[in-house]
C-alpha cells in the first residue's frame, strides 16, 4: 500500500521526458533559422531579408498568441490540449517545408509561432499538473529545463547536415519530431493528476523531495524577474559569441554549435545540483547564487579577448547559472498556479520571450559596454530583491 502511494506521489519520469522533448522541438524550430537564412534566400530569390522573414513572423505569432492562449485555454486541462496543439504545430512546420514563395513562408512561420506558443503553454501547464504536490517536483523541473534548454545548441549541431541538403528538410524534421512528441504523450500521459501530498496546505506550501512541507520564499514576481534576466543574459552572450566565432573567426554554424557544448555541460552541472538538492526550507539563496553566476558570466563575456578559447570559457558561468536558475524559476512561477495553470504558463512564456528579445537587442548593439550594462542591471535588481526579501 505504501509502495503504491510512493509511486503515485512521484513525478512520472517518462511523461516529464516527453514534455521536455516537445519543448525541445519548439526551441529547435525557433533557433534553426540561424542556419537557414542563406539557403532560403537562394531558393526563393531573396536578399538579406530572408533572416527577418524567418525570425520576425515566428516571434510575432508567438508573442501575440501567448495572452490569447492564457485566456482561451485557462479552463482546459493542459494535458488534454497538448496533443491537438502539438499536431497543429507539426502541420504548420510541414507547411513551411512546402512553401514556394516568401509570402507563404512568412504565413507558415506566423502559424508556427502561434501554435508553438500554445503548445509551449500547454507543456508548462501539463508539467505543473503532473508534479503538483508530488515528490521530486524540483527534480522534474531540473530535468525538463536541461533537456528543453539544450534545443538552441542542438539546432546548430543537428540541423547542420540537413541544412546542407535543403532548408526544407529542417522543417520536415521538426514536423516529424513534433508528431512523435504528440504520439509519445498520448502513450505515456497518466490518466489522472499525480497524487497530491497532504502534508502541506495552502498555495505556497508544497512538499520537498523528502516529503516534508516547506514554505516557498521566492515570490512569483521575483521568479518572473529572474526568468527575464536569465533569458536575457543567455541570449545576449550566446548570440554575441556565435557571431564572433562565425564572422570574426570564420567558424561554420556546426562548429559554433559544438563550441557551445561546454556551456550545455555547465548547465547540466547546475541542474544536477538542483535535482539532487534535498534541502528543506529556503531556496531563495540558491536562486540568488545562480543569478550572481550569470552576472559573472555576462561580465566575463564582455571583458575577455575576442579569441575562441576565451569566449567559450567565458560562457561556462552562464551555463552554470542557467542550470541553477531555470528549474527554480520555472517551478516557482507555477507553484502558486493551482489547478488551472495555463494563464500562469502563458505569463511565464511571455517573460521568457521578453528576456530573449532583450538579450537579442543587447547582442545587436555589438558592444562590450552593452553586455556590461546588462550585467550591472541584473546585479542591481538582484541586490534590491535580496534586500527586500530580508526586510519582509
Amino acid at each position: 500500500m505504501t509502495g503504491r502511494s510512493d509511486r503515485a506521489d512521484r513525478a512520472p519520469t517518462l511523461a516529464v521526458a516527453v514534455l521536455a522533448f516537445v519543448q525541445f522541438v519548439i526551441v529547435v524550430d525557433e533557433t534553426t533559422v540561424s542556419l537557414l537564412g542563406p539557403a532560403v534566400a537562394r531558393d526563393l530569390g531573396l536578399g538579406d531579408e530572408a533572416r527577418q522573414l524567418l525570425v520576425t513572423p515566428f516571434a510575432a505569432g508567438f508573442v501575440c498568441a501567448l495572452p490569447v492562449a492564457g485566456v482561451v485555454l485557462r479552463r482546459i486541462d493542459p494535458r488534454r490540449a497538448l496533443i491537438p496543439a502539438t499536431a497543429v504545430f507539426a502541420t504548420s512546420a510541414a507547411a513551411g517545408a512546402l512553401a514556394d514563395s516568401a509570402a507563404l513562408l512568412a504565413a507558415t512561420r506566423v502559424a508556427q509561432g502561434a501554435s508553438g506558443a500554445v503548445t509551449a503553454t500547454c507543456v508548462l501547464g501539463a508539467l505543473h499538473m503532473l508534479t503538483r504536490g508530488a515528490l521530486g517536483r524540483r527534480r522534474a523541473f531540473a530535468v525538463f529545463s536541461l533537456v528543453s534548454g539544450s534545443g538552441a545548441v542542438a539546432a546548430l549541431v543537428l540541423a547542420g547536415p540537413l541544412a546542407t541538403e535543403s532548408w526544407r528538410w529542417c522543417f520536415v524534421a521538426v514536423a516529424v519530431a513534433a508528431l512523435a512528441g504528440a504520439i509519445g504523450w498520448a502513450v505515456v500521459q497518466p490518466p489522472r493528476v499525480v497524487g497530491q501530498t497532504h502534508h502541506a496546505s495552502g498555495p505556497d506550501r508544497v512538499a520537498d523531495d523528502t516529503g516534508h512541507p516547506v514554505d516557498r520564499r521566492i515570490p512569483t514576481i521575483v521568479s518572473f524577474l529572474a526568468v527575464v534576466g536569465a533569458n536575457a543574459v543567455l541570449a545576449a552572450t550566446v548570440i554575441s559569441v556565435s557571431f564572433a566565432l562565425q564572422q570574426d573567426h570564420s567558424w561554420s554554424p556546426m562548429m559554433a554549435g559544438l563550441a557551445f557544448l561546454p556551456l550545455n555541460a555547465a548547465a547540466a552541472v547546475g541542474t544536477i545540483v538542483i535535482a539532487r538538492s534535498r534541502t528543506r526550507g529556503v531556496i531563495g539563496r540558491t536562486l540568488s547564487a545562480g543569478v550572481i553566476v550569470l552576472v559573472i558570466g555576462c561580465t566575463a563575456t564582455a571583458a575577455v579577448p575576442s579569441v575562441p578559447g576565451a569566449l567559450i570559457l567565458a560562457l561556462l558561468p552562464v551555463g552554470l547559472g542557467v542550470g541553477l536558475v531555470f528549474p527554480l524559476v520555472n517551478d516557482g512561477s507555477l507553484a502558486t498556479a493551482g489547478a488551472r495553470p495555463l494563464g500562469r504558463a502563458a505569463m511565464l512564456g511571455a517573460a521568457q520571450q521578453t528576456g530573449l528579445a532583450s538579450g537579442a537587442l543587447v547582442a545587436a548593439a555589438h558592444s562590450d559596454a552593452a553586455l556590461g550594462a546588462l550585467a550591472v542591471v541584473l546585479a542591481i535588481t538582484t541586490a534590491i530583491t535580496v534586500i527586500g526579501a530580508r526586510r519582509r
